[in-house]
Parts: structure tokens; C-alpha cells; sequence
């Protein structure tokens, strides 16, 4: 059963181009050369076992969206959205739909592509998650220059309902981006962003009583690598990335503290998204369009087994770990990508023996199958998911046509509540 949602009106959302306390006023809107006709998207489940809504519909891409706790006072999470022209856009779960959150750092408006975007509490101090997006300082994602990284957090002073801006300039673009808590000796988690400059920088946000700054903690670490990073995940040891010359590179901490590169494995295609799977591997998908498991190997480093779970027909740009199917055991595995549909995975641990010797000890090993859900008609850029009042877990994505679909399942569907779960 299809149900799309009253469309919604695009709301401009202004970038701080540096930390700053502005009281937030009127909204101002850039004055953007126009991209030509507003791209078709017709949105549509694919199984009678998921819903799916729009949440918003422009006239430009949308490269990236990420779901976390930006209104405490509301039951659920929120949606935030980045796209193409840089704007940064908010949504919340109203009634059977979804309606934009006034969502107007302080500051000016972003100058450049913003590609990627995760929530995350940054500042346990400080109610709700934060906002992390990051793409160029200045045009486009494929015109070279430097890169950016925008933080916004609620303003801890006054009624708590505005936001601030802060933001680090990069040599180069910023395509991959996670959050976790790779430096104990800090409170809160911190940001690891990486792209085409060569290197990863672990990132943390701090808040004196005026400001609030990014704060670049990669001194005591050696953070290169090759290739240009697409994806970044956390890992039981540190962190690793995806990268477009089809290197998989891990970063784990040493017994001094400081983290290093532990590995690389060369995956033979352009890598694009990546998540952390359970057992201590990875999920990637690639140019190429496969969606594959790296188990980690017996050395520690992520070098086992590889077990291929889709095939599509064109690029990927999606790498989910959820319990997505709760009346099943285990944790499904999502991707979505150039062909604009969004697949589920379900997997099944198996045990696998060896035909020329049935006495060997078994090794434990992936079964899977598949179902496309639902579809956009252009191309998806990237997927996730959030805990949606009303919904259950949800699946969110973006892409080329300027949407954003959220997809349920339809057995999780209930009355959305009016106020915060105790």
C-alpha cells in the first residue's frame, strides 16, 4: 500500500560559515541561479509489507540524510536533509506526515555542496543530538578547492529552541563522515571526517560560555591514507574507510593512545558507503554494485571471509545494519543506489562444510536473501535510518530526484503520540 504524503513546502536554512552568537533572524534566502525543471520523482513500495511517505520534495538533489534527536520535547527522532546548493533542512514527525523545523542557525547562508550529514551527542551537556554535515567550502562537489565541516548545536543559554553554527575548513572536499567515541579521555563522542586531502582528522566540538568551536585532535595521530574516502564507519578499535581506488582502511588505537592504520584491503572497485557489522566486520557497497560483509580475520585486521549480499545493476549508495524485520532473528542489511530502488537483505547464519572434507570442522558462514521494497524514479545518493514516532524503524533515503522517502514496514505502523515516552 502506497501513502505519500502531503508534499511540503522547501524551508531555506542558513549555514554559520563560522562559530558564532547571533540571536537567529529573519530568514534570509541566497539568491541561486536557477538548475533547470524540477527533477521527476514518483515514488513507490514494491512489497505489501512496507509503507512508504515523502517527507519533502524539491528541485534539487539531496546528497545526504541522517536521523537522530534534534527536539528532545518530541517523541521519536527527527529527519535532516543536505543537499546539492548546501542548504541543511530539518523535519519532524506532525500528525500522519511530517512537517520542516524551523531550523535557522546564525550566521550566513552555506557557499558550497554539502554531501554528507549524521546526528550525534556531541555534548551531553547539551539537550538533543548535534548535526554534522560536510561537503565543499565553496561550489561543487567535482570543482576542486577546499572543503567543509558544519557543526550545529542548540543554543545552551536562553529557551534552547534556536541554533549555532560552527564549522572547519578543509584542504579538500569532505565526503565521509561517523561519529563514536574514539578519544576516552574526552566526554561526549567525537567526529572523524575524511575525503580527498589524504588523511582523516578526528574532530571535537567544545562549548565555553559564548561560543562554540570544532576542535581538530589529530596531532597525536597518523591519519593517512590513499585513495579518496567515500565512507567512514566506527569499528571495534578505531575506525575505517571506504575509498574510491577500492581501498578498505582501518584505523585502530595503540597502546600509547594514539591511532594508526592497522590495514588495508583492496576490494578491486570504487568503494562508496560503509557500516559496522556484527561480529566485528564491516558492510560495504561499491561503484561496481555489489554490497558485500568483510568478516575480520584471524590476524585481527579486516582481511576474512568476503560474502557478496547483492548484485545490482549500477552504482550503490547504501550500506544499512538494522534489525529492520523484528519478527525475524538477527539483523537485516539495506542498500539502495543508482537504479533508484531500495533493497532489503535478510540474513542466516549457517554452518559451512567443505565437500571434499565433510569431517572438517564447520565455519560459520552467510545465507541470504532478498526483496526489493520500494523505488524512487532517479537515482538514490544515500540511505539510513531512524526510530519514527508512529513508524518503528524506519528506513530513510534521498537522491537526485530532490526527495525524501521514508519506508516502513506496515505491521510497525501505530498512532503517532503527542508527547515524550517517560
Amino acid at each position: 500500500m502506497e501513502r505519500i504524503a502531503r508534499l511540503l513546502p522547501p524551508v531555506a536554512l542558513l549555514l554559520a560559515v563560522a562559530a558564532c552568537r547571533v540571536a537567529p533572524g529573519p530568514e534570509v534566502v541566497p539568491e541561486i541561479a536557477p538548475l533547470g525543471p524540477e527533477p521527476l520523482s514518483v515514488p513507490a513500495v514494491l512489497s505489501d509489507a512496507w509503507e512508504l511517505s515523502t517527507v519533502f520534495r524539491g528541485d534539487t538533489r539531496i546528497n545526504g540524510v541522517a536521523c537522530g534527536e534534534l527536539d528532545p520535547s518530541s517523541p521519536g527522532d527527527e529527519i535532516v536533509a543536505v543537499d546539492r546548493r548546501g542548504a541543511v533542512r530539518a523535519f519532524r514527525r506532525s500528525g500522519e506526515g511530517f512537517e520542516p523545523m524551523d531550523f535557522r542557525p546564525a550566521g550566513g547562508a552555506s557557499m558550497g555542496e554539502l554531501v554528507q550529514v549524521i546526528c550525534a551527542d556531541l555534548l551531553p551537556s547539551v539537550p538533543g543530538d548535534e548535526i554534522v554535515a560536510v561537503g565543499m567550502f565553496e561550489g561543487g562537489e567535482d570543482d576542486g578547492g577546499r572543503g567543509i565541516v558544519r557543526v550545529f548545536a542548540r543554543l545552551p543559554w536562553g529557551d534552547g529552541e534556536g541554533w549555532m553554527g560552527a564549522s572547519l575548513v578543509t584542504p579538500g572536499l569532505v565526503h565521509a563522515v561517523a561519529a563514536g567515541d574514539l578519544d576516552p579521555s574526552r566526554p561526549g563522542l567525537e567526529v572523524v571526517v575524511a575525503g580527498y586531502f589524504g588523511e582523516a582528522r578526528l574532530l571535537g566540538v567544545t562549548l565555553t560560555d559564548q561560543w562554540y568551536a570544532v576542535e581538530d585532535l589529530s596531532g597525536a595521530h597518523e591519519l593517512g591514507h590513499e585513495g579518496n574516502a567515500k565512507g567512514a564507519c566506527l569499528t571495534a578499535g578505531g575506525f575505517a574507510l571506504a575509498c574510491d581506488d577500492g581501498g578498505l582502511s582501518e584505523f585502530t588505537r595503540g597502546d600509547d593512545g594514539a591511532l594508526s592504520i592497522h590495514g588495508r584491503r583492496d576490494l578491486g572497485a570504487a568503494l562508496a558507503r560503509i557500516a559496522p557489522f556484527p561480529g566485528d566486520g564491516v558492510v560495504v557497497c561499491d561503484n561496481g554494485g555489489m554490497l558485500r560483509v568483510i568478516e575480520r580475520g584471524a590476524g585481527g585486521q579486516l582481511n576474512g571471509a568476503v560474502t557478496g549480499l547483492e548484485r545490482a545493476d549500477n552504482r550503490l549508495r547504501g550500506a544499512v545494519v538494522a534489525d529492520l524485520v523484528p519478527g525475524d532473528e538477527g539483523v537485516e542489511v539495506a542498500t539502495a543506489g543508482y537504479d533508484g530502488v531500495i533493497r532489503v537483505v535478510t540474513l542466516e547464519n549457517v554452518e559451512i562444510r567443505s565437500m571434499d572434507h565433510p569431517n572438517r570442522a564447520a565455519r560459520s558462514g552467510l545465507m541470504s536473501s532478498k526483496r526489493s521494497v520500494a523505488r524512487d524514479s532517479a537515482k538514490l545518493h544515500h540511505l539510513t535510518t531512524g526510530e519514527i514516532d508512529g513508524l518503528g524503524l524506519c528506513l530513510v533515503s534521498c537522491g537526485y530526484s530532490g526527495s525524501v522517502l521514508v519506508v516502513h514496514r506496515v505491521e510497525a505502523r501505530r498512532a503517532p503520540m503527542t508527547s515524550q515516552e517517560p
